[in-house]
């Protein structure tokens, strides 16, 4: 069977919670909504394989996400903490926590700062080898 490689969109709405919207073709919508990130791809995970019941034709779905930058900070907070994302990216903590937040949004060039940073740090994890 086809693998078909979607594209979903992570969103932080204005109440604070997030969505997880696929990018796909199809003539069935399904869609994830959380409190938190992982709450969204838990559901949106759901809602595919209620839609592949509804539509057995669906094909099967890997999924790629993309955030907005609020999103990826709540997202990644489990894992890093803001000192270690503004060591990353440079920059400063209290202001991805504005961010992360949503009281305020990055600029452009910052969002591009925080892309780049996480970026080169993946490569460098990625050339890791543990013996």
């Amino acid at each position: 069977m086809i693998m078909e490689n979607i594209t979903v969109i992570i969103e932080r709405n204005n109440d604070g919670s997030y969505t997880a919207v696929p990018q796909h073709k199809h003539k069935i919508g399904f869609i994830g909504m959380g409190k938190t990130v992982e709450e969204a791809m838990d559901d949106l995970k759901n809602s595919y394989a209620e839609a592949k019941e509804m539509l057995p034709s669906l094909p099967e779905m890997e999924f790629a996400y993309k955030f907005d930058t609020a999103s990826f900070l709540q997202y990644i907070s489990g894992r890093l903490n803001l000192a270690d994302l503004q060591t990353i990216t440079g920059v400063n903590r209290h202001q991805l926590s504005h961010y992360a937040t949503g009281k305020s949004r990055p600029s452009s060039r910052t969002v591009r700062r925080i892309q780049e940073g996480i970026t080169r740090f993946s490569e460098e994890l990625h050339r890791v080898c543990l013996v």
